[in-house]
């Protein structure tokens, strides 16, 4: 029986609270690779196992290397109640302590649920532009999701996976050994290998696991699609607004030239230049290390110090993300992706209310958009004109229904969705349709209560999804919403009314209150295809 939309929203509110209530019980012992873990029944309907270490800690010698599984656990149990620490980086709310040794996932089920049952398993990629985040931000509880699976008679298992961000998980050089290099993709690369191992304890089927992020977390799983492991890890995957899944992604010897991050990074330490300089930075203190780092991540435009890079041979990524892409060399697999309206208000907010005399304007634009980038040398000025083109001053329809009327802040952001989010989507669906089932979405319901400047920003979608929900006007949306994911979780489709992007039909779901709908997905197209030509794409390094 389905829950009524006023009591499952009261539910939801109640897990804040009921966490001092939840119940240890040897019942939820689990005996993993990596140890025996002791879970916890909580009242709101969820069984969890909070902090399971899914690799060895990187410290020391470990510190900026590719994972290494755990092989000699310990023979003590566990109590796996609280969540693990969080990876080095600038504070913000992670309810959690940060460590170096930051590698834990988390585990969460609807009660009652039997060992055998087999279900099928979300795994989830926080976002954070590679640079911050944790499984362990309350945002991300997903008590709302599993209270809602098991209401509609499919229920799943949930994981939350921390990796390495920042300096610390994607150091960048020709001095680091390409095994090493984006380290916080091998951090979730292993998490998945682990989960092969070891769901079955949980209750979990390892051969229906469905991997999930946003921003950077759908970018990363993208990278999984786009440059897979040799063994199957997981057989769906889902990108809220995934960025290409990389916005900017030079050679990683490139970071080794003056005034680029490996070299700063060098010269703040006090660091050699050259192949000493990565044991150098290995034996740095961790403080001042994450001090150091931290500075420049807050230097930096919003934060954006460091990207994935590419790698010689050996690496994860040997190849730009668009250039694989257009190989089709890549892990053919069902997916469900999608684009909000206004993806770059929330990234575009340093020029807003600037009051930029007109004159100036263009130029401001261009500097924004060259800030952006770890390399912005390869821009020629034949694709800034033809942005100024695309992107007028004073374009009221710049932003849709949410035109601020700050001209420059309305150019930024309409260029930054565009160029950041949509194109690459479109990129991806055109590529793969003729080879597995997609599905897409453009999100345009903006939450009240929100700030409207913003319009429907960046990650306002996962509200309806974690909840609590912020407003009742949305809890038939929110649940229609979280239906269509869990669907896909277990049945590889969403359900009606949502079709497959096919060739032919070329449809996505516009996912708004009251308005649910098919449309063609052609809007903005002038846009993406000029973002999407092979010389931006070169230019770019996507």
């Amino acid at each position: 029986m389905m829950l009524p939309a006023f009591l499952f929203t009261s539910l939801v509110i109640l897990c804040s609270s009921a966490v001092t209530q939840a119940a240890p019980s040897d019942s939820l012992s689990v005996h993993l690779t990596s140890g025996t873990f002791r879970g916890l029944a909580v009242p709101n309907g969820t069984d969890r196992w909070l902090g399971i270490p899914f690799a060895d800690p990187p410290t020391g010698s470990l510190r900026f290397k590719a994972p290494v599984a755990i092989l000699n656990p310990s023979r003590e149990v566990t109590d796996a109640f609280n969540f693990g620490n969080a990876c080095p980086q600038p504070p913000s709310t992670l309810d959690a302590p940060v460590s170096e040794d930051c590698l834990f996932l988390n585990v969460w089920r609807p009660s009652n649920i039997a060992a055998t049952s087999r279900l099928p398993v979300l795994v989830w990629f926080y976002g954070g532009a590679y640079m911050i985040g944790a499984a362990s931000e309350p945002r991300f509880d997903p008590t709302r999701i599993l209270q809602r699976s098991a209401a509609i008679g499919k229920p799943i298992l949930f994981v939350s996976v921390n990796y390495r961000v920042n300096t610390f998980g994607f150091l960048s050089s020709a001095h680091v050994a390409p095994e090493d290099l984006n380290a916080g993709l091998h951090d979730q690369r292993l998490a998945l290998a682990f989960l092969q191992d070891n769901l079955a304890a949980f209750g979990g089927d390892p051969s229906k696991v469905t991997i999930w992020g946003q921003s950077a977390g759908a970018g990363s799983s993208e990278a999984h699609i786009l440059f897979p492991a040799e063994e199957p890890l997981f057989r769906a995957a889902i990108f809220d607004s995934a960025t290409g899944p990389f916005k900017t992604d030079p050679p990683a010897s490139r970071y080794d030239d003056p005034g680029f991050p490996y070299a700063r990074l060098l010269a703040a330490t006090g660091c050699p230049s050259g192949p000493a300089s990565f044991s150098c930075l290995q034996q740095v203190p961790f403080e001042t290390l994450m001090d150091i780092s931290n500075t420049m991540v807050d230097d930096t435009l919003n934060q954006q110090l460091w990207q994935p890079s590419v790698g010689p041979l050996g690496s994860f990524v040997t190849e730009r993300p668009s250039q694989r892409l257009a190989s089709g060399n890549f892990l053919h697999v069902p997916i469900l992706a999608g684009t909000n309206l206004n993806e770059g208000t929330s990234f575009s907010e340093a020029v807003f209310n600037l009051s930029v005399p007109p004159s100036l304007e263009t130029e401001v634009l261009d500097q924004f958009i060259k800030d952006l980038f770890i390399d912005p040398s390869t821009i020629t000025p034949d694709t800034f004109d033809r942005i100024h083109e695309l992107y007028p001053a004073n374009d009221s329809s710049l932003g849709g229904p949410f035109n601020t009327g700050d001209s420059l802040f309305d150019r930024a952001e309409a260029w930054y969705t565009d160029n950041m989010f949509l194109s690459p989507r479109r990129r991806l669906f055109d590529k793969a349709a003729a080879t597995q089932k997609l599905f897409g979405y453009f999100f345009t319901e903006f939450i009240p209560g929100n700030n409207v400047s913003l319009g429907v920003s960046h990650g306002s979608e996962l509200a309806l999804l974690f909840g609590p929900v912020p407003t009742p006007v949305e809890d038939d949306f929110a649940n229609q919403l979280t239906d269509f994911y869990i669907n896909f979780v277990t049945d590889l489709d969403p359900g009606s009314p949502w079709p497959q992007f096919t060739p032919e039909s070329r449809n996505v779901l516009q996912l708004m209150r009251n308005n649910i709908t098919v449309i063609p997905d052609d809007f903005l197209l002038e846009k993406t295809t000029f973002f999407n030509s092979e010389k931006v794409l070169a230019e770019f390094q996507k």
